[in-house]
Order: C-alpha cells, then structure tokens, then sequence
C-alpha cells in the first residue's frame, strides 16, 4: 500500500527561498488592498492565494496587453520574477526618455515621458536659452517676458517634470512603490 505523504511537506520541497519569504511576510493584495499577514496562505476577503503572488508574471502581462485581454491584469508593487533587476536598473539609465516604463509594460506613461523628453529637446534646441547674465535683447519674446516675471523658460518645465518624476520612479523601485502590471499565476490546490 501506498504511503500518502503530508502536504504540507510536499509543499515545503517545492517553494524557493522567494515564496518561502512571501509566506513569512506580509503582502498586500493586488486586487481588494486587504494585507494578507504572514504566514497566512490566503488573502481573507477575496480569497486569493499568495502562490498567485510569487507567480506573478509581468511577461504575461505585456503578452495580454499586446491581444487588448486587460480585465486579468493588476498592478502589483512586489517585483514580479521576470522582472529582472539588473534590466530593470539598465532601462533607468535611460529613464528620462521612459525606458524603464517601455521595459515593464507601462506604454502610456513611457509615451509621455519620451514625449515631454523630445518635446524640451527640439524647443531647447529652437529657441536656446542664451546667457542669461547677459543683455535680453535678441531673445525670443516669450524668453524676454518669462525673464522679466522671473520665471524659467516655458519648455524648463517639460525637463523639469521628466527629471522629477525619474527620480521619483528610481526611489519608487528602490523603496517598493512602484507599480509594476502583472498577470497573476495559477493557485494550487493546498490542504490545510
């Protein structure tokens, strides 16, 4: 006669080191906010399992975004596994421009960061700033006029705003607030 092994044993020589960690901690659920606490193994007021955390696939994600299947998809702030974080801090290098959006399926916000990036670019490039400790004659007039109310030249803002929100970007993936759009993994069946 077969000898029926303890689940919970089976389950312990499956987990790595990562989703033994996700059991000892506390999680926040991607779909109603609730905390799951540790050592719990379901979120108490959806039901959702903490395997479908760990398993948690940004790949999947970009696949589903690519056939408009969006219903599946949540925005999680743990870094999915696929997300590599040694990519991950290559794409911010170039973050200014959204790479590091592009990189993780974020599109609409890598557009706008590309978009205000090349916007400062070309007005930087069209109408220059001049030395500003010299005369203001022979400016564009609507340098002359910011000048004289003591504010930056208009497109200042365009990199500005690229610059702040990168930096914000870079200590959101440092501290954990970032939120990176995710494809949830399958549950299986556990026995408590």
């Amino acid at each position: 006669m077969e000898q029926r092994k303890d689940p919970r044993v089976v389950l312990e020589q499956t987990y790595d080191r990562k989703l033994d960690k996700l059991y000892t901690s506390s999680v926040k659920c991607p779909y109603c906010r609730k905390r799951i606490q540790k050592l719990q193994t379901n979120c108490s007021q959806c039901g959702l399992h903490k395997i479908q955390i760990a398993r948690a696939s940004n790949k999947r994600a970009k696949e589903m975004m690519k056939t408009g299947e969006r219903g599946k998809i949540v925005k999680m702030r743990r870094r999915p596994s696929d997300v590599k974080l040694s990519s991950l801090c290559l794409m911010l290098i170039f973050g200014m421009f959204g790479a590091h959006h592009f990189y993780t399926g974020r599109k609409v916000w890598g557009w706008v960061f590309f978009g205000c990036m090349i916007g400062f670019i070309v007005l930087s490039i069209a109408f220059p700033l001049g030395d500003l400790n010299n005369d203001l004659e022979g400016m564009h007039p609507i340098w002359e006029a910011s000048n004289e109310w003591g504010m930056p030249a208009p497109h200042a803002f365009l990199g500005v705003f690229c610059f702040v929100m990168w930096v914000y970007d870079i200590f959101g993936i440092v501290f954990g607030w970032y939120k990176y759009p995710v494809r949830l993994g399958e549950a299986t069946a556990v026995n408590k």
